[in-house]
């Protein structure tokens, strides 16, 4: 009897060792130049991170290998809390490539190989600028409410919950079927139209609202009813792209707006610009004030660098 319980005992702790090596092994490793906080805990060089660690630097960046390939760097100054497989930015900037970022509401993701920086700016919004392969941006209800070309950047700013604001969207209206799509130019979010007058194969301006719980055509992530419609010229070319849409580097009369009444939906996209490919940085930043001022105005912002900065 005494052998039976020793024996169960033995068991039993190395089953609760198996446990808590489990529960403690690392997801990655973190690396800096300078200090880092850890869980409020001053660590310099390299450090284990383990599932739910709060990394917060200072003035200097550190760069985490997380296992299985993916990578985040976030910039100095900068806080986020990391797990295996997307970090929680709280301050500052990240740049992920293969991994997810939330922030104030969106989620980024960078799926594969693809590469992209998230910097948290004032008044809640959030520059998304995508660096290699395609990026893609969701809000907190799960929709897709922006699609990033390599190159591309936009501002977008999370809708206060139960906030009700309109869309706001440019493109080629084109038909499948009985339906009429439409595909943004500056979120490159594709949309099914519903009601309004909108001839398809016009580029035309949008604005109305997203209908809720309806199932959009395939490809389309949402249904907008239509409340007004405007053309504003431009021929459009077989498969609905845009003779004179906007192209790197080119703010887009009348930035769209993605999404619609819709709690946690994008308000505003603000941004549109061309960053360098790999290197982080962002050059001939094209900024317009929204979709929702009348006074649209586009101007090249010099001097601005990318997003670690």
């Amino acid at each position: 009897m005494r052998v039976f319980n020793l024996k169960t005992v033995i068991v039993c702790g190395f089953s609760s060792l198996g446990l808590l090596s489990a529960a403690t092994s690392g997801i990655g490793v973190a690396m800096s130049e300078g200090s880092i906080l850890i869980n409020s805990s001053n660590a310099a060089g390299n450090a284990t991170i383990f599932n739910g660690s709060t990394l917060e630097t200072r003035s200097a960046s550190s760069q985490v290998h997380l296992n299985g390939g993916a990578q985040l760097r976030l910039a100095s100054d900068s806080r986020g809390t990391v797990f295996s497989d997307h970090v929680d930015l709280q301050k500052g900037s990240a740049s992920i490539t293969g991994y997810s970022a939330n922030a104030s509401g969106l989620s980024v993701r960078a799926d594969g190989k693809a590469s992209a920086t998230i910097s948290m700016r004032d008044q809640g919004v959030v520059e998304i600028a995508a660096l290699t392969g395609d990026v893609h941006v969701f809000n907190a209800a799960g929709l897709n409410v922006a699609n990033l070309e390599p190159g591309r950047a936009l501002d977008l700013k999370p809708q206060d919950a139960g906030a009700s604001a309109p869309s706001n969207l440019t493109g080629c209206a084109v038909k499948s079927g009985s339906n009429t799509l439409l595909t943004d130019e500056t979120s490159n979010v594709t949309v099914q139209l519903k009601g309004g007058n909108v001839k398809t194969g016009h580029r035309v301006q949008v604005t109305g609202s997203m209908v809720p719980n309806a199932t959009p055509l395939g490809g389309a992530s949402q249904v907008i009813n239509v409340a007004n419609v405007k053309e504003i010229g431009g021929t459009c070319t077989a498969g609905g792209a845009t003779a004179g849409a906007a192209t790197p580097g080119a703010a887009t009369p009348g930035a769209a707006t993605a999404g619609g009444a819709s709690t946690g939906v994008v308000a505003a996209v603000v941004v549109v610009a061309v960053v360098a490919v790999g290197a982080g940085v962002g050059v001939g930043i094209a900024a317009g004030v929204g979709a929702f001022n009348s006074n649209t105005t586009n101007a090249l912002s010099s001097g601005r660098s990318g997003a670690f900065n």
